[in-house]
């Protein structure tokens, strides 16, 4: 199953309603997509970055999005996976 994961999802200085997925805790400060990407491939997953595209709520902003294939993970324990490796990365 492809799963799109925006930005915006995993990004602590959005609110729910701005389209964060996960708690602001387990969030990351701006999130970019080399980041997200990084973090995938460190998890063994095969991202494909698309870095034109518009998050929907956000159309004026080129934020760009991540297509991962996954299987037998819910998208919102995806979603943590991938903002914990982003952290353990921003720590080196």
């Amino acid at each position: 199953m492809e799963t799109i994961i925006w930005p915006v999802y995993i990004d602590s200085s959005k609110s729910r309603n701005d389209g964060r997925k996960i708690s602001k805790n387990d969030a990351v400060t701006n999130p970019k997509l080399t980041e997200i990407s990084r973090a995938a491939r460190k998890l063994g997953l095969n991202p494909k970055t698309e870095d034109d595209k518009y998050y929907p709520r956000f159309w004026w902003d080129s934020s760009g999005r991540i297509i991962i294939e996954r299987e037998e993970i819910s998208k919102n324990k995806l979603l943590v996976n991938i903002s914990q490796s982003i952290k353990s990365l921003r720590k080196k």
